[in-house]
């Protein structure tokens, strides 16, 4: 956004960025977790050997429960290395888990598949995770069905629930990574856009220091060539001549030191000088007046309060046109003109005398600034020679629409 307040300001967009709650998976540290694991590893062998146990009909001896002790207690020290080795301990936790199935043994083993299956689920791409899902589900499914017979047809169920789980906490995780760096590219892109926007502003500064400087110095050059001929003849021109020189100097100064401290400051809630405008336009006729040049002022239209941006510019405008008469037009009258429309203002600046030098883009920044101005909102300038001298016309949006294609 283009800033159009005062020296200075730089206009700032705010990003509304959805707040996506972090899931509890990404709340929790690694350790953490790991000791819920090994908890529930605790909890399920404890649960999975007293099942052992207490199931009388399948004490067919203590060859047979020791096999199926020791394949529970592999299922449950594997479970806690699930985060760090997802697809090997699913591997380990399958493999022990189905052989307890075939072996005749019942209880909560289930549980432990379903954890590996989520965890490989939530850490792996869908076709990875798709793949070792089908091939759990088989292995158990086989498994169940020789033991069981149809009457196990349910039991990869709950892992079809792990999986399912896994791959929605997958794609959420990468949500949330794709928001997170979808703000962290709109962040560097407003920073990048207020870096600008202060580019710009202290461009404009630089151009407002020209016109500063161009004004004041063709002002005192030719009220110093008129007291350095007059200084022996009429001491009085002389004296006024150094008082319009000594006037003119200062008050350039104290805009300068004005624009040069926005400069090297950027203390936001300093106050400063209101830029010039229109209001201002008396006491440049006078000025241009004082360098030689009479300027007859014409005012058509309704005259009201312009924009502040379109203000400046104006008297910008109007300031560098007649500093250019001051310059190039052997001390001719200039005649301006200031037509209030509708939605729009328009300037006219011409002088009437003998072509002395035709100001060129080539020889200085006043027209190319005066064109910047304008093309700043919208308008239209034309700038060239006649037959009697020098003619400036430019218009101005003043409606809503200005600085629009």
């Amino acid at each position: 956004m283009r800033s159009r307040g005062g020296v200075g300001t730089v206009a700032t967009v705010d990003l509304d960025v959805p707040v996506v709650p972090l899931p509890l998976t990404q709340r929790l540290s690694r350790w953490q977790w790991t000791t819920v694991d090994v908890v529930v590893a605790a909890l399920l062998a404890l649960a999975s050997i007293g099942a052992v146990v207490a199931d009388t009909r399948l004490n067919h001896g203590v060859p047979l429960n020791a096999l199926r002790i020791g394949l529970i207690v592999v299922t449950c020290v594997a479970l806690p290395y699930r985060r760090i080795h997802p697809t090997p301990v699913m591997a380990v936790i399958t493999a022990a888990s189905t052989a307890v199935i075939l072996v005749g043994a019942r209880g909560p083993m289930m549980l432990a598949v379903v954890m590996a299956v989520y965890t490989v689920a939530s850490q792996s791409p869908p076709r990875v995770s798709l793949r070792a899902a089908v091939i759990v589900i088989t292995a158990v499914t086989v498994a169940s069905l020789v033991a069981s017979g149809w009457a196990a047809i349910a039991t990869p169920l709950p892992i079809l629930v792990g999986w399912l789980a896994g791959e929605n906490s997958r794609t959420r995780r990468a949500y949330i990574a794709g928001v997170t760096a979808w703000a962290s590219e709109r962040d560097r892109e407003r920073e990048e856009r207020s870096r600008r926007a202060v580019a710009d502003e202290r461009l404009r500064i630089a151009r407002e220091l020209h016109d500063v400087v161009a004004h004041t110095m063709s002002v005192v050059a030719v009220r110093s060539g008129v007291a350095r001929v007059v200084v022996d003849t009429q001491p009085e021109e002389a004296r006024r001549a150094l008082e319009i020189i000594e006037t003119t100097s200062r008050r350039a100064l104290q805009e300068m030191r004005l624009l040069v401290g926005v400069l090297r400051d950027d203390d936001a809630g300093r106050e400063y000088t209101p830029a010039p405008g229109l209001a201002d336009l008396p006491r440049l006729v006078e000025e241009i007046g004082a360098a030689g040049v009479a300027v007859d002022v014409h005012e058509e239209g309704e005259p009201r309060p312009l924009p502040a941006g379109v203000d400046v510019s104006v008297f910008r405008i109007l300031q560098e046109a007649l500093t250019n008469v001051v310059r190039h037009a052997g001390g001719a009258p200039a005649r301006l003109v200031v037509r209030y429309q509708a939605n729009q203002v328009e300037l006219e600046v011409s002088d009437s005398g003998t072509v002395v030098a035709v100001p060129t883009e080539s020889q200085g920044h006043g027209l190319v600034g005066m064109r910047e101005r304008v093309a700043l909102f919208g308008g239209t300038l034309a700038a060239g020679a006649t037959a009697t001298g020098f003619t400036v016309a430019a218009v101005i949006p003043t409606d809503e629409r200005m600085g629009q294609p």
